[in-house]
């Protein structure tokens, strides 16, 4: 079977709200249109307040006629469709990961070919819940195959289910990559953060270094969480609120290191983008960040730790240390992480799941 044969039934969130899963579905159905890949969508994306605004509670009514809808539209469309592969991103939220796995249950019912990619770091999801952990096991069985975003989720899917997983990025398009070397200052002036601005992404430390470092300015971008606004601030540090990709792309053009001290991820799009544009990275070891910067592309941070931080920014203040990261995560980038790349690897997948 050729590419130009596949008939692939994604089923995963499109905007609105924008969000990493989101970002990332958008942009492989428009790849899938400029490579002729032939792809029909079931959109699962949140409904009511969720929406409208990030960190909101779910409502378990709004989460039942989600559901309902979902599965009506799986079944339509893999009737009408007919998809040789249906592939599930889940996020494995507490009641999303019930909705998955019944997914699920639909599409080997149908005998269509599963691939279960978890979009998130698992542990963090499912390791407090019995009944996230029951349909983890539930769910990763009923996979023809198990994708994962990080080292750490394929190490607990191993031992919480014994399902072996293969790991796929995320990918970026080719026309955030800088085209050239960044040019590195001598000194630190401009630290960029880009997420939602909350506790959980590392704001209170990022404050809190703030604080201790007038000469440096700290510039965070995204939407601000409610109790965050209330907080004192230096006037070193900036809150520029939600960003365009352009201005994003400025921003970090225009910054001399990229600080990330989130308390857990999946795979950061924030951080891939920060790569990209050559930034040397400050991070913590969660999710697949150490996978993506391993020991070249900057410094790990512990979790919460403001003092591991600024340790990290003093040993980072080289100019030479600097550009070799910069160099490194650019060629990192391009050689694992654009949308050809990695598109080219799941076609690789979905032919060999259908040859089998």
């Amino acid at each position: 079977m050729k590419r130009h044969d596949l008939k692939i039934l994604l089923v995963s969130p499109l905007p609105p709200p924008a969000g990493g899963i989101a970002s990332w579905t958008q942009q492989y159905l428009d790849w899938s249109q400029k490579n002729n890949l032939n792809v029909e969508i079931v959109n699962t994306a949140v409904i009511g307040k969720r929406a409208e605004k990030i960190n909101q509670k779910t409502k378990i009514i709004d989460e039942i006629k989600r559901t309902k809808d979902i599965i009506k539209d799986l079944k339509t469309k893999i009737n009408k469709f007919k998809p040789q592969i249906i592939h599930l991103n889940t996020p494995c939220g507490k009641l999303g990961i019930i909705k998955d796995f019944l997914c699920a249950k639909i599409a080997k019912k149908n005998g269509v070919k599963l691939i279960v990619h978890y979009r998130c770091n698992i542990k963090d999801q499912v390791d407090r819940s019995v009944v996230a952990r029951f349909c983890l096991r539930r769910l990763s069985n009923l996979a023809d195959l198990n994708l994962v975003l990080n080292s750490s989720s394929n190490k607990y899917l191993m031992k919480e289910t014994q399902n072996s997983s293969i790991l796929i990025a995320n990918f970026i398009n080719e026309d955030f990559l800088l085209d050239e070397h960044k040019k590195i200052r001598s000194d630190i002036k401009i630290i960029s953060f880009v997420g939602h601005v909350q506790r959980t992404k590392g704001i209170l430390e990022i404050i809190d270094v703030a604080k201790q470092l007038p000469e440096i300015t700290f510039k965070v971008a995204g939407p601000v969480s409610g109790n965050i606004n209330n907080i004192d601030k230096p006037n070193n540090l900036i809150f520029l609120g939600p960003l365009s990709k352009q201005e994003v792309k400025k921003l970090l053009l225009e910054s001399d290191v990229f600080l990330f001290p989130s308390y857990t991820e999946g795979f950061a799009n924030a951080l891939l983008e920060a790569m990209a544009m050559g930034l040397p990275i400050i991070t913590t070891p969660v999710g697949a960040n150490v996978d993506m910067i391993e020991s070249m592309g900057g410094l790990i941070v512990e979790v919460g730790n403001s003092n591991s931080i600024m340790d990290a920014i003093n040993n980072i203040r080289s100019s030479i240390d600097r550009s070799r990261m910069s160099v490194w995560n650019l060629n990192k980038v391009m050689n694992e992480y654009t949308i050809e790349k990695v598109m080219d690897k799941l076609i690789f997948i979905y032919l060999d799941i259908i040859s089998k």
